[in-house]
């Protein structure tokens, strides 16, 4: 005898499937996920409460390809060729994409969707979620900053570490070197002090003899000067200062008066830039230098005129120094600021000056250049990068 449902039975069934619905609802809306579903031809039919929470946007206006309104304008054609290749295929869907939350900030979600088949098969929904990656995202984006931060860390450690091994380098060779210039004035006050002790010597021999003593021995010191400048100058230890220009020309100009006085030079000076930020020693070595050569290598026959300039250039200050000397022949131009390089022998120096002046001014990231015509003279041009 069949058996009939009651509506009593019936009632009952139906209260336990909705009784189902809703905890089912109720679980999926616990859920930290988003949760969606379509039917057969990719139709979105249901989203978890999670979806209108973020989006703020009613199921009216996010079924079917509503979705679309939240993508992020750079990420929709990607999302939807993924998700059409799916749909056509079958195949399960994987995507990282941005969505707009209600307040019209775009996060990153991780979404996925996989189909649910009949037993022959047959697509009857898919099921999806879209799970915030916002966290994870910016964690990586950091860690890819940081990871690019050590990286240029490193690269400017491995330059110092370079430029560290260029200056040690440097300054062995030039030990070598001064060693070699070094025994030219030791080895001749040797010989002019075992002159001296022979008895038979006058004392107009004695006299001369100690002339020579004395010049040997202010080259050596000239030497000493110069290597303690190069020192300093690769290790760049010297300090900034305020520096007014006039005043110290006028500390030069008194450093050099007996020189200035006994050749009648004439020292005239124009500056547009009146005042610099700049280690005093290097400023004063610079100018120095370069004063002293116009002075040693004066014109013959005439007395020395050398003018000093500055001007303000884009963003570095000209110094310029101009002298009436004999000036420098073309073929000496390429050797001039080289490490003992010297024009004229019989002119006292230890050849170090003009290198020890490139030197100052390239490692503050200048630089220094010379024009010169025979008989008439030269210009040295400095280009000072402004010092913070």
């Amino acid at each position: 005898m069949p058996y009939n449902i009651t509506d009593s039975e019936r009632s009952f069934s139906k209260m336990s499937l909705e009784q189902n619905a809703r905890e089912f609802k109720f679980v999926i809306d616990l859920m930290p996920h988003m949760v969606w579903a379509t039917r057969p031809d990719g139709y979105h039919d249901f989203y978890n409460q999670r979806w209108y929470d973020f989006t703020g946007l009613t199921y009216e206006k996010t079924k079917d390809k509503g979705w679309s309104l939240v993508l992020h304008p750079d990420d929709y054609e990607r999302a939807w060729e993924i998700w059409k290749h799916s749909w056509d295929t079958g195949r399960p869907y994987n995507i990282e994409y941005r969505m707009r939350r209600f307040d019209g900030t775009y996060n990153w979600f991780l979404a996925r969707a996989e189909p649910l088949k009949d037993d022959n098969g047959k697509i009857l929904k898919w099921f999806g979620t879209c799970t915030d990656i916002q966290e994870q995202k910016e964690i990586l984006e950091e860690r890819e900053r940081t990871k690019e931060a050590l990286k240029i860390s490193n690269q400017d450690l491995n330059k110092s570490f370079e430029e560290l091994s260029r200056i040690n380098l440097e300054l062995d060779n030039f030990v070598y070197s001064a060693s070699h210039d070094l025994k030219t004035p030791l080895n001749n006050l040797e010989g002019l002090i075992a002159l001296l002790k022979q008895a038979k010597n006058t004392k107009e021999d004695q006299q001369e003899i100690l002339g020579l003593i004395d010049k040997s021995v202010k080259h050596f010191k000239e030497v000493v000067n110069d290597m303690t400048l190069i020192a300093k100058t690769a290790k760049g230890s010297n300090g900034m200062h305020d520096i007014t220009l006039s005043v110290l020309l006028e500390e030069i100009k008194n450093d050099l008066g007996h020189l200035i006085k006994l050749t009648g030079t004439v020292i005239k000076f124009e500056f547009q830039v009146r005042d610099i930020h700049y280690p005093r020693k290097e400023i004063r070595s610079i100018l120095f230098n370069l004063i002293s050569n116009a002075i040693k290598y004066g014109p013959p026959g005439r007395s020395p005129i050398i003018s000093v300039r500055t001007k303000l250039i884009s963003e570095e200050i000209l110094l310029e120094v101009e002298d009436n000397s004999g000036g420098i022949k073309e073929e000496h131009l390429p050797d001039l600021f080289n490490k003992y390089f010297r024009i004229n022998r019989a002119v006292e120096g230890s050849g170090l000056g003009l290198f020890i002046v490139k030197r100052m001014v390239e490692n503050r990231g200048g630089r220094i250049e010379v024009t010169s015509k025979v008989g008439e003279g030269s210009i040295f041009s400095v280009f000072l990068k402004p010092q913070k």
